[in-house]
């Protein structure tokens, strides 16, 4: 291949999942690269993904990090959805990895939601202190406050410790190594029928 058919320098782009691993190389024509999917970007058209955002409009999860907060204290920074990019220990991170509604009647619901709870500390023992007092408070706490003021509460069921989260293919963790179910009963509004003004009858007797 001689000097003409060399492409200029460029980033590749090797796509895992949802992050972009970039590395500096030349391309050349018809080049692979086997068991990835790899695309070529320009230097200077090259764009960032965008950094995470956690999750602030779900009440769910933003009084369990309240509740989270108060059980570990004040050292601990909690997140709801994803780590920041500048995450540092000690901090806690939920996440919302499945939800259910269920018809209990005609007139109510129960709303189901599966979280799942990931840790971040100085060291191995820490961390599994942390995990320890969480389920424990769990255990115990019943109900979660959702809306004092309304009166509205988060049931709290079965909290589980797992040693060994699932992962994915790729070895990142689906689930970290506290789970809970948080429920939440909620009756339908009551649909009122117009009033009828008028009722005609026609007999048929003669």
């Amino acid at each position: 291949m001689g000097a003409a058919d060399t492409l200029p320098r460029m980033h590749l782009g090797a796509v895992r999942g949802d992050q972009a691993v970039l590395q500096y190389a030349a391309l050349y024509p018809r080049r692979f690269h086997a068991g990835k999917e790899v695309i070529a970007i320009a230097e200077e058209e090259m764009t960032l993904a965008p950094e995470p955002v956690p999750i602030t409009s779900d009440p769910w999860l933003t009084e369990l990090a309240n509740w989270t907060s108060a059980v570990l204290g004040s050292k601990w920074q909690v997140y709801c959805g994803m780590w920041p990019p500048d995450v540092a220990a000690p901090a806690v991170m939920w996440q919302m990895i499945g939800m259910d509604v269920r018809a209990l009647g005609p007139s109510s619901y129960e709303i189901q939601k599966r979280m799942t709870a990931f840790l971040l500390a100085e060291d191995t023992e820490r961390e599994h202190a942390a995990v320890l007092r969480l389920l424990e408070g769990l255990g115990s706490a019943v109900k979660i406050p959702l809306d004092t003021a309304a009166k509205r509460y988060l049931r709290v069921v079965d909290p589980k410790l797992s040693l060994q989260p699932e992962e994915h293919a790729e070895g990142a963790a689906l689930q970290g190594p506290l789970t809970v179910t948080l429920l939440q009963r909620t009756t339908r509004p009551v649909v009122e029928a117009p009033l009828m003004q008028a009722v005609f009858y026609q007999s048929k007797m003669r």
